[in-house]
This record gives structure tokens, sequence and C-alpha cells, in this order.
């Protein structure tokens, strides 16, 4: 073999080698219109656990003030404030929904009844994720968590207190938040992104 033809099949095994290791190669039909699933389940994981212990923290610590009483009457003047807050910091709009709401701004819409039934029957705790109208809504289960959350959402003659269910009526007079054990299904939190 001669010099030259070494050199030139060395370059063209060099050239090939090279092609076929380039990393930034892109399928040629890529749709635009698709999403970045697993961006968007991460944001949502995270935004979601802080907005969890945001609330968490902030209805401990008005039960420790005055007990559950004090805990409801926070709840229904600081838990949306504190929600818009983060909504605004995060560019997104976080809301809590469910079949059995307290406040009525946390009433499913028709299509999120749907989701909730088929959420909260899998029992897989995996959110899920709907795309249209140029948004992306982030669905991900709320479960009754510990038996704290009871003094406020469990069984009306046996986990609720009379002076606290007195209160829960006053402020939500069409409540229909309890009669929860732990460990039950409470609802969603529905986080809408706008599409990118």
């Amino acid at each position: 073999m001669t010099k030259f033809s070494f050199s030139l099949a060395t370059s063209l095994l060099a050239i090939v080698f090279l092609a076929s290791c380039n990393p930034k190669q892109q399928p040629e039909n890529t749709d635009k219109n698709e999403i970045d699933t697993l961006s968007f389940i991460l944001q949502g994981d995270s935004i979601s656990a802080i907005m969890q212990r945001v609330l968490l923290s902030n209805v401990m610590q008005a039960t420790k003030a005055g007990g559950p009483v004090y805990a409801v009457a926070f709840c229904n003047e600081r838990a949306m404030p504190l929600t818009d807050s983060l909504s605004q910091k995060y560019n997104c709009q976080i809301q809590r929904i469910s079949d059995k709401y307290r406040n009525p701004a946390n009433k499913p819409s028709k299509n999120e009844e749907d989701v909730l039934v088929r959420m909260g029957s899998s029992n897989s705790g995996e959110p899920v994720l709907i795309t249209g109208n140029g948004k992306v809504v982030y669905y991900k289960p709320i479960s009754i968590a510990m038996p704290a959350c009871l003094n406020c959402h469990g069984n009306a003659e046996k986990d609720i207190a009379t002076k606290t269910l007195e209160v829960i009526m006053q402020k939500y007079p069409n409540d229909l938040a309890i009669g929860y054990k732990e460990g039950d299904f409470r609802g969603l939190w529905k986080i809408t992104f706008p599409k990118e």
C-alpha cells in the first residue's frame, strides 16, 4: 500500500468515526409542539413540594399558636394569598382541587372531576401532565398525610372538636372536606404552566 493510499484510508476512517460519534445529531422530524415532559414533571414535583411545605408549616404554626380553631381561621384568610405569591414566584398557577372541597375556589371543573376520579382510583401517587390550549397542566395527588390533618378533616363525631367544627361551618357553610381517615386521597395539586 502506498503512503498516499494509507493516508487516504486513515482519513476516511477518522471522518466516519467522528461522524458516527456526533452527540448533537437530532432527528430531522422534530415536532415543535412536543413538550419536555420530564422537565414539567420535575418542575411540578418541586413546586408542589414547596407549596405543601409552606402550607403545612404555616398551619402547624397556627395550630401551636391557638389550636385547630385558629388554624381554620388561618387557612380561611392566608392559604390563598400564600398560594398566589408562590404562583407569581414560579410563573405558574398553583391550585388545589377536590371533589370534597372546603373552599369553593377549589371546586373542580367538569374535566377535572374525571381527572380526580381516575387519579383517586389509581392510587399510584404519580403525577399526570395534560396539554392543550397553549398550557401544560400538572396534577399530583394529595393525601391525608398525618394524624394532625384529622383535627379539621377527620370524622365530625370523633376527630374534630365541637368548637373547631363550629368555626369550620361558620367560615365554610358548604364544607365537604370532612370524613377522611389518615392516608385517604384528599384531592390534587393542579399547576398550570404556560407552554413555551
